[in-house]
């Protein structure tokens, strides 16, 4: 209790270590608590609930992330309190009727969405989801203004607990609707403690003097309508567009597939950067982006080292594991994760750094790397299946586009940061020969063992190097 305590102090921490566990200990444990879940929502909902599911997830966090304009990053980085005060309400002001007008437009519209198989309860419930991702955002960018890690990690475990429950419950009635009404929920729960985080905090924002300060406040802060909502655009269409396109092209069970294959091979991307994102943001703001880099190169180091041995077990047996995992009527999702385990491992590694580069003012060069990115994911992905092609060999040209693209992304960050890249370029080696050995023993093991045994020691295996590599992780930077 005393070291939970410690964590959910709102008083900011100008220890990394520290800081870190407060901003990833939410993410690791809703992310521990899904997993946990997943072979049972898996068997209780069918891959066409969960391309239901995914469309309408991907329609709400696209439009819900973009509610604020980004002007909420501009609040992360404001240090006058007066200020900020002014900026977090007219953010709030801009989420609600930004929220209104597409509920209005929402409305005009049924008649079209019903001929797309959209009814008023799914129409009701994105637009309920996108406007409570859109007031997270809010309060979630005060809070890490105020360096309250544990409060936003805390905000991720109400979500998932009250989103998996909900959806558990629902599943005892055969309606795959309740995937959908569990995430709403969830999100309600975890803007409801957002918001009164935001209110108990020790600089809780002021009652804005008037609108013409507000007004003030959004205008100091353009750059960021002007290049990083473009950038976040992209970002999502990046991560989202290729749900609708392979809906295009094929049925509701393949996007099933797909979209979970990508979310699967994507959770540990979740807990970095609501662990990462948060921290280094605050520190690149408050100590400079220079004195960052020792710090980011060990964390790129046993990021790496943690996530080889997993890549080598998902391309070694896949299929296998998930069949083992999710039951036999997702087969397929196996495969479709082996292939994309590379470009989401690189992802991993920098879907956090773009504010590093906001904090120095480059949300030029962000919105550069980002549109390349988007264009190479989504153009691969549609230039495959128009041809007619499979979507496997779609999601294999894609993920080659990625991976080139996290590279560069990667390359051109530590280029940007004057940060030296023969630290990582030796992390990049060590991890490649780690992965490459492990896939040598699950080999000679499947010589001699069944299918079953050689993924459960290939398990064990990579899970005792990824906490061995924890434990070191954690020791350097104490």
């Amino acid at each position: 209790m005393i070291w939970w305590r410690s964590l959910s102090s709102l008083k900011p921490s100008n220890r990394l270590g520290r800081s870190l566990i407060a901003a990833g200990f939410g993410p690791l444990a809703s992310q521990a608590f899904a997993i946990a879940l997943l072979p049972v929502l898996f068997r209780l909902y069918a891959p066409a609930d969960f391309g239901v599911w995914a469309g309408i997830q991907a329609a709400a966090v696209t439009a819900g992330s973009l509610l604020s304009f980004r002007f909420d990053l501009g609040l992360v980085i404001e240090r006058d309190s007066a200020a900020a005060s002014d900026l977090f309400f007219a953010i709030i002001c801009i989420v609600c009727a930004v929220a209104l007008v597409l509920g209005i437009l929402l409305v005009l519209s049924m008649g079209a969405l019903r001929e797309f198989g959209i009814g008023p309860l799914a129409a009701a419930l994105g637009w309920g989801w996108l406007a409570l991702v859109g007031l997270s955002v809010a309060c979630q960018a005060w809070l890490m203004r105020e360096g309250a890690f544990a409060q936003i990690s805390t905000g991720a475990v109400v979500n998932a607990i009250v989103a998996n429950l909900v959806q558990l419950g629902g599943a005892l009635s055969g309606d795959g609707v309740w995937l959908v009404i569990g995430s709403v929920v969830g999100q309600g729960a975890a803007t409801l403690f957002y918001a009164r985080s935001v209110r108990r905090s020790a600089g809780a924002p002021l009652r804005p003097a008037n609108a013409r300060a507000m007004i003030a406040a959004l205008a100091s802060n353009m750059r960021f309508l002007q290049f990083s909502l473009p950038f976040t655009v992209l970002s999502l269409l990046r991560e989202r567009a290729p749900i609708f396109i392979a809906g295009a092209f094929g049925t509701a069970a393949q996007v099933g597939l797909y979209s979970q294959a990508w979310r699967l091979t994507h959770l540990p991307s979740a807990f970095t950067s609501a662990a990462l994102r948060p921290v280094f943001f605050h520190r690149a703001a408050t100590e400079g982006l220079a004195a960052q880099g020792p710090a980011i190169d060990r964390i790129m180091r046993w990021l790496l080292v943690v996530s080889s041995p997993w890549m080598a077990l998902l391309v070694f047996g896949g299929d296998t594991l998930f069949a083992i995992v999710l039951g036999p009527r997702w087969q397929g999702v196996g495969g479709l994760s082996a292939i994309l385990v590379l470009p989401a491992s690189l992802f991993m590694m920098t879907n956090w750094m773009d504010r590093l580069l906001d904090s120095i003012g480059r949300q030029d060069l962000n919105l550069k790397l980002e549109a390349v990115a988007a264009i190479c994911s989504v153009g691969s992905l549609w230039g495959v299946l128009v041809s007619g092609r499979p979507l496997p060999e779609a999601v294999a040209l894609q993920a080659v586009a990625l991976t080139l693209s996290y590279l560069a992304v990667l390359w051109i960050c530590y280029d940007a940061a004057g940060w030296p890249a023969a630290g990582l370029v030796k992390s990049f080696a060590v991890a490649a020969v780690l992965g490459a050995a492990v896939f040598a023993v699950l080999v000679v093991l499947a010589r001699f063992l069944e299918p079953f045994a050689v993924i459960a020691l290939g398990v064990l295996l990579a899970g005792m190097i990824s906490a061995f590599a924890l434990l070191m992780a954690r020791r350097e930077l104490r």
